[in-house]
């Protein structure tokens, strides 16, 4: 009986990933999810007491953002020594990274509309990225005292997952085509340059 509970759950908190992935946040709803899982939705009153408590259970199951670890990889093979030259890896990184996470997108997007037990969950995932994030290229390089490190990190943070969310109802944006390869390779060309140029005070 145990393991068939166990089991009932993992479907459920399946479905919800599915539906979030391909169908977005609008979709997740109590009949739907037990639709999708196969399920009679008294089963998700009984086991997760209804919609907010799933999807806590969910966000507590799930690997939303990426580590520093994650997107630095072997860190001897990448070709940065300044400080700037590892900001403008880390954003060409998780650029990459996040158009491989579309449940993560669909959940940024549901932020913006509200805030629910996902959405807090991520933002805390985030938050604690953030801070890694400026721990690691701290390690790696001083922070000039007329450099607001933190604030720059934020604005191209900020720009790289708007551009990534607004392509799915758009896939142009000031003439770049988002729906190639091309496309993305041209922001991550000019999150290079304005790293270099903000914090560095060069171009390369």
């Amino acid at each position: 009986m145990v393991r068939d509970k166990e089991e009932t759950k993992a479907r459920i908190l399946a479905a919800v990933g599915r539906l979030l992935a391909e169908s977005g946040f609008k979709s997740l709803g109590v009949n739907a999810i037990a639709r999708e899982a196969g399920v009679d939705k008294v089963l998700i009153y009984r086991y997760f007491e209804g919609l907010p408590r799933l999807l806590q259970c969910f966000a507590q199951e799930r690997d939303y953002w990426p580590t520093v670890d994650e997107l630095v990889g072997d860190a001897s093979a990448v070709n940065a020594e300044t400080l700037a030259d590892w900001m403008a890896y880390l954003l060409s990184r998780f650029s990459d990274n996040l158009q491989e996470r579309p449940m993560t997108q669909e959940i940024l997007r549901w932020e913006l509309l509200e805030g629910n037990e996902l959405t807090r969950e991520l933002a805390n995932v985030r938050d604690k990225f953030a801070l890694d994030s400026l721990n690691f290229l701290e390690v790696k390089g001083s922070f000039p005292p007329d450099k607001d490190i933190p604030a720059i990190s934020a604005v191209l943070v900020a720009g790289v997952v708007y551009l990534m969310l607004r392509t799915k109802s758009s896939s142009t944006f000031m003439g770049i085509d988002f729906s190639s390869p091309a496309g993305w390779q041209r922001i991550q060309a000019a999150l290079d340059s304005i790293v270099q140029l903000t914090v560095e005070g060069n171009t390369k």
